[in-house]
């Protein structure tokens, strides 16, 4: 499964929310000048754990996610918006009040 196919599967308004949960911002800037750095997706790793039962991790500082390798693509998208819904305390451009 990929992350990229996860994204297409949400709303204009779901993908908002994960960009906000990963960046702390709800939209991508309009020209490549205004990126500070590019986003980075790794692998979240917790040993004796499994992944399906972990949540994505964000930092928004560095527009960096850490995604579990999840077992099936629902599993992927419901915990990312999940995560993306209830994790809404980094509001960078105060779109999300």
């Amino acid at each position: 499964m990929n992350y990229l196919q996860v994204m297409e599967s949400f709303d204009e308004a779901q993908r908002s929310l994960v960009l906000a949960f990963i960046w702390g911002r709800s939209r991508l800037p309009r020209v490549a000048e205004e990126y500070q750095s590019k986003m980075k997706i790794t692998s979240l790793s917790r040993s004796g754990r499994e992944p399906d039962q972990l949540f994505p991790i964000s930092h928004t500082c560095f527009f960096h996610l850490e995604l579990p390798r999840y077992s099936s693509f629902a599993v992927m998208q419901q915990r990312l918006l999940y995560a993306s819904t209830e994790c809404t305390v980094v509001d960078g451009d105060g779109s999300l009040q």
